[in-house]
């Protein structure tokens, strides 16, 4: 009788589940057109399973897992120009950041020669486009988070960068594919910078790590971001993103061996993550989706949605739309909040900015029949506009 009672508990609790599931909009359905995650590949799924119970946390039980991270984090280190990598799988671009900004802090006597007065408050400087995990470390790490200001492409502006510098800072900021607009910072200019000041420097490049390697093999004109600039000392990226992994996986690499650790005797030694507990799941779903596409399955990814972006970009300007020109396939557009918020209405996921564009991103899920509807869907929206105000204007 128990076993009978246990296989109904169990489809009850299921059954329960996939109904909370049914209120969740799915990336297959085609609507989903802000988000910067996407629907893994079916083998980082599979990948999951096998280590869902293994926790990266605690070498002593985790060597296979642990070799499977190194293996990661050494494939990626050679996308990012960088062939003896050191890093971490992490849940993503916020937990990245804030490891970044603590290997700052650990190495800044070396970094700043010691020019920091010892109980003065660290300061960094990040642009004004930088993804809210550093509102977060501000908070966590009690360290002022100074913001330059960006150009008219979004970008930041080195000079406000040279102007927030004191002997406080002890780390830049620049971000390669920011979130609202896809920009790309002057890596190379906060490089000389931070050279001659002799500060550390953190790339964001949660979202173009994925992308800015794979456009520069197809021959787009995009900035270099990467290791292969001196005086980059760590970069974020986030397989969960256009790496196509399962949800959460993110990564930090650092040029150096990470100063930053913790001494857990009961763990057999040093520990230098941020989280205690680290799932192995999505360390193994990495290592499948980058065994499974490889540098050429990238790059087939990379150009289709970078086709799709064009299409998506085209069809608003043959409606009369404004759009910023894209530097990856994040598109932002003018549109009326009116139509704008039709769109929400029917079910579209899409997203503003903070200065009042449109904001999508088109992502491996996206295909061109959605893009066509969404489009379709913007014309007969614009059109009820204009019938709308032609009968207003007659009554009048």
């Amino acid at each position: 009788m128990k076993i009978e009672a246990d296989k109904i508990k169990r489809r009850e609790i299921l059954t329960e589940l996939r109904n909370f599931h049914k209120k969740d909009i799915l990336f297959s359905g085609g609507k989903v057109l802000s988000s910067m995650c996407t629907k893994p590949l079916k083998i980082a799924e599979e990948a999951q399973k096998i280590f869902k119970e293994t926790n990266l946390g605690d070498k002593r039980i985790s060597e296979g897992a642990t070799e499977i991270e190194k293996i990661c984090i050494r494939q990626v280190g050679k996308f990012l120009n960088l062939h003896n990598p050191y890093g971490f799988i992490t849940s993503g671009g916020t937990e990245s950041n804030i490891l970044a900004i603590m290997e700052a802090r650990a190495g800044r006597t070396e970094k700043n020669n010691g020019r920091m007065a010892e109980n003065a408050k660290e300061e960094i400087i990040v642009p004004e486009t930088c993804h809210f995990s550093f509102d977060k470390i501000s908070f966590l790490m009690g360290i002022d988070v100074r913001k330059a200001s960006a150009d008219k492409n979004f970008c930041v502006d080195l000079d406000a960068v040279k102007g927030l510098i004191n002997k406080n800072t002890i780390a830049v900021v620049g971000i390669a594919g920011n979130t609202e607009y896809g920009s790309v910072d002057d890596i190379e200019g906060l490089a000389q910078i931070c050279r001659a000041e002799k500060i550390y420097l953190h790339v964001d490049a949660a979202f173009g790590g994925f992308v800015i390697p794979f456009l520069k093999k197809l021959k787009y004109n995009v900035r270099n971001f990467d290791f292969g600039i001196e005086g980059v000392d760590s970069i974020a990226i986030d397989p969960h993103k256009m790496g196509m992994n399962i949800i959460p996986s993110g990564m930090i690499l650092f040029r150096k061996e990470p100063k930053f650790s913790v001494g857990v005797s009961y763990l057999g030694g040093k520990h230098e993550r941020l989280l205690g507990t680290s799932p192995a799941g999505p360390a193994a779903g990495c290592y499948a989706c980058l065994k499974f596409l490889g540098e050429d399955g990238y790059i087939k990814i990379v150009k289709e949605c970078m086709e799709n972006t064009k299409y998506l970009s085209e069809g608003l300007k043959n409606q009369g739309t404004q759009i910023l020109n894209p530097v990856m396939n994040i598109l932002n557009f003018n549109i009326r909040k009116e139509i704008y918020n039709r769109l929400v209405e029917t079910g579209w996921i899409i997203s503003k900015t903070s200065t009042g564009y449109a904001r999508i991103v088109i992502m491996p899920h996206t295909k061109k029949a959605h893009i066509k509807k969404f489009l379709n869907d913007i014309k007969q929206l614009m059109e009820n506009a204009k019938n709308k105000k032609r009968v207003v204007d007659l009554s009048d």
